[in-house]
């Protein structure tokens, strides 16, 4: 079962590496981030890296490290301060466990988000705002936070985001005993994620995770072996993958009922340093769960009696259901009808509270889908929408391509014409000069030839007719270039 840290870390922590974000604001770093000129950008970077820091800040320095925040918030003039500011102290809140300080936090953060508009602090608040109520066991009230989170996320249209979101539905319903359900959801962020090629391990580490915790409740071991090995192969994500691999190392242990084995695990687990601060109420119930189907009766009951008194139960009857129903056949097996019989009856309010909760779930969970539904749809419509126009663009350019072709074949159709009409007057006049200039001057020189030709002194009558002859040759090659001149143009 994922927890409020787990989830929490999961919505802001995929844009950084947690291990390396410091334990105290550094104004380099916001700096860094107000020197980005996409401004939708600069407030994800600095959501994510304050609540980052402020997650990781020991408590003594909370409330120094959000002054010097408040400070440098109001010196860069950045977008929407007042409601980060809100935002933060909601986190310090939840850090001291001021829960009902940090919801009421969240509430101002969102009323300013919502006057300004702002869709992603919209859709970062309510996340934040339904692990918190997820945390103090407020399941419906989460449910709905997750569902405005959710709408706002379609708005985005941002694929990160809506990964995320489907994980977190996901657990809802993996909470709930709803695995199918959960399952769907985790395969339709995979979707999501192979669709729009996103590249963040950590986002898949954890949908990988999820799905072992789905298959190991629904006791589907070969599943489980599957995504174990996924998670023992993967070599990068988030600081919690050593946790991943550890824990569905011994779920497998458990679902083949080797619980000695399972039991030595877990314990070496608590009292690794790797994996010390991720040892959470989930371990603590796999464990009694491990102790009593060992038969280990009395180990059993301790872990369960630490579990109960846990204020992380409060309000979660799923868990407390289970775990009375241990200690009913504890007291059962060591013949303690008295305590077997208070146990059980503990066991049924938890499970009337149980089911009450289920259909309030179910009813929110209808809502959810109805609104997934609405923004298929309208994405559908924005769809539709831009196909239009490109087919109204479509449409101009082609009316544009044929008046333009139209236009060009008219002005070709009419430069042929004149074309034509120009060869046809070179022609006529070509034949013109051939006819009156070119063969009158050819007629001349034939007939001073002929002249001569009949002449009883041909030197005398050369003579008399040279300049003629000669006039007459000129005006042939005259004639002859001008033709030729023509020709060549």
């Amino acid at each position: 079962m994922l927890k409020f840290s787990y989830l929490s870390l999961l919505l802001f922590g995929f844009s950084f590496n947690l291990r390396a974000v410091p334990t105290s604001v550094s104004q380099d770093s916001i700096l860094t981030i107000v020197k980005l000129h996409d401004r939708d950008l600069q407030e994800k970077k600095l959501l994510v890296y304050l609540k980052s820091v402020f997650e990781r800040c020991p408590v003594d320095s909370l409330h120094s490290s959000q002054i010097e925040t408040d400070k440098l918030l109001s010196k860069y003039n950045i977008k929407n301060s007042t409601a980060i500011k809100y935002f933060i102290e909601s986190v310090c809140q939840g850090r001291l466990l001021h829960l009902e300080k940090a919801e009421s936090a969240l509430a101002r953060a969102i009323e300013l988000a919502s006057k300004n508009s702002d869709h992603y602090l919209l859709y970062a608040f309510f996340s934040q705002l339904a692990f918190l109520q997820s945390y103090m066991g407020n399941t419906i009230d989460a449910i709905s936070s997750f569902r405005i989170a959710n709408k706002e996320a379609i708005i985005l249209k941002d694929p990160n985001l809506q990964v995320v979101i489907d994980i977190n539905i996901s657990d809802i319903y993996y909470r709930n005993n709803f695995y199918n359900q959960s399952l769907f959801y985790l395969n339709q962020a995979l979707s999501i994620i192979k669709k729009h090629h996103i590249r963040e391990q950590r986002l898949n580490n954890a949908i990988y995770y999820n799905k072992s915790e789905n298959y190991f409740r629904m006791g589907n071991i070969d599943s489980l072996k599957k995504y174990n090995q996924i998670l023992n192969n993967t070599k990068i994500g988030t600081f919690r993958l050593y946790m991943y691999k550890n824990r569905t190392n011994y779920y497998l242990s458990l679902l083949r009922h080797d619980y000695k084995n399972a039991i030595n695990r877990i314990i070496e687990l608590k009292n690794d340093p790797l994996y010390l601060y991720q040892f959470d109420n989930t371990d603590e119930l796999n464990l009694a769960n491990a102790y009593y189907y060992a038969g280990k009766s009395d180990s059993a009951k301790k872990s369960i009696e630490r579990l109960l008194v846990k204020q992380e139960q409060k309000n979660h009857p799923e868990i407390k259901l289970h775990l009375f129903r241990m200690l009913g056949g504890i007291a059962e097996n060591e013949n303690n009808l008295q305590q077997a019989v208070y146990n059980l009856k503990m066991a049924l309010q938890q499970s009337e509270d149980y089911i009450g909760r289920l259909t309030q779930v179910d009813t929110v969970t209808s809502q959810i889908k109805i609104d997934e539904m609405m923004g298929a749809y309208t994405q559908k419509e924005d769809a539709y929408k831009r196909e239009r126009l490109w087919l109204i663009f479509s449409m101009v350019v082609a009316l544009l391509i044929i008046i333009i072709g139209t236009m060009l074949y008219i002005n070709t159709k009419q430069k042929r014409h004149y074309e034509k009409l120009l060869f046809t007057t070179q022609k006529e006049e070509l034949a013109f000069i051939n006819s009156h200039q070119v063969r009158r001057h050819l007629s001349n020189i034939l007939g001073i030839i002929e002249t001569m030709k009949h002449s009883k002194d041909k030197n005398e009558e050369y003579l008399l007719v040279e300049d003629h002859l000669l006039c007459a040759a000129e005006n042939l090659d005259t004639a002859i270039k001008n033709i030729s001149d023509k020709l060549n143009n």
